[in-house]
C-alpha cells in the first residue's frame, strides 16, 4: 500500500513537472496534422517518382510509414530545402480524379499506374475503388475460406440513385449497367437527397499544389525544428 502511495505521488510530481517546465502545452512548440495513411503514401510515392534518395535523400529516409519514429532536428534545414525543391519541380504529375458533376466535388484521386479503395461498406460485403479505368465497386466473399473479390460494377460516367434508405443504384449512362449498394458517394455528408451524376477523368496537377495539404504544415513542423534544435516526431 506504501509503495502504491509513492508511485501516485511520483507519478503526481512528475505530471505537475511536465505540465510546469515548458510553456508549450504538452511540451509542444508545434503540432501539426500532416495526412492520413493514404495522403502520406501519396506523397512518399511522389518523392519517389520525382528523384528519390538521389534528390530528396532526407525526405524519401525519414517521411513516415506509420505512427512513431523522429526526423532529426540536424537534418531539417536540408528537409526544408528538399521541400522548396520539390514544390518547384515544374512536370506535372497526372491523376485519375472521381468528380461528382452538379457541384464538382472531387470524391477521389490516385495515381494513373495505381489504384485506391476509398469506402468500405459495413461488413466489408463491398469495396469502392478507382483506377485508370474509371470508378469500380467490388463484393467481397467467402470462398474455401479465402476473401475473394469480384468487379460487380466499372464506369467512368455514371448516377447515383436513390432506391430506399440504405439503398443505392449506382448506373453507368453509357450501358445502363447498374449494381445496388448500401453506402452512398455523395454527398460526403448527411443523406442523398437526390440523384447525382460522377465522371472519371485524367487531370495533370502540379505538385506544389496538389500536395500543399502535407507541404505547407510540414514546413511549419521543419522551421519549429530548426528554432528550438529538437526532431519532428511522426505521431
Amino acid at each position: 500500500m506504501k509503495f502504491g502511495i509513492m508511485m501516485k505521488i511520483r507519478h503526481f510530481k512528475f505530471d505537475e513537472w511536465k505540465r510546469t517546465v515548458c510553456p508549450h502545452e504538452d511540451m509542444e512548440l508545434a503540432y501539426e496534422h500532416l495526412a492520413n495513411i493514404s495522403g502520406m503514401s501519396a506523397f512518399r510515392y511522389i518523392v519517389e517518382e520525382f528523384g528519390g534518395a538521389t534528390k530528396f535523400p532526407i525526405l524519401s529516409k525519414y517521411l513516415p510509414i506509420s505512427n512513431g519514429g523522429i526526423l532529426p532536428s540536424e537534418f531539417a534545414q536540408q528537409v526544408f530545402d528538399e521541400l522548396l525543391n520539390l514544390e518547384g519541380e515544374k512536370s506535372a504529375e497526372t491523376k485519375i480524379v472521381l468528380i461528382e458533376k452538379s457541384t464538382n466535388t472531387l470524391i477521389a484521386s490516385t495515381n494513373t499506374d495505381r489504384y485506391w479503395f476509398f469506402v468500405f461498406t459495413p461488413y466489408n460485403k463491398n469495396t469502392y475503388g478507382i483506377d485508370e479505368e474509371g470508378f469500380f465497386i467490388l463484393e467481397n466473399v467467402e470462398e474455401k475460406g479465402e476473401e475473394v473479390s469480384y468487379v460487380m460494377f466499372r464506369s467512368k460516367n455514371f448516377i447515383q440513385q436513390i432506391i430506399s434508405e440504405n439503398c443505392y443504384r449506382f448506373i453507368d449512362i453509357q450501358s445502363g449497367n447498374s449494381f445496388d449498394c448500401s453506402s452512398q458517394l455523395f454527398p460526403l455528408e448527411g443523406d442523398a437527397v437526390a440523384n447525382y451524376e460522377f465522371n472519371v477523368k485524367t487531370e495533370y496537377v502540379k505538385i506544389a499544389f496538389e500536395y500543399e495539404y502535407i507541404i505547407e504544415p510540414l514546413k511549419l513542423l521543419i522551421k519549429a525544428s530548426i528554432l528550438s534544435g529538437n526532431p519532428i516526431h511522426w505521431c
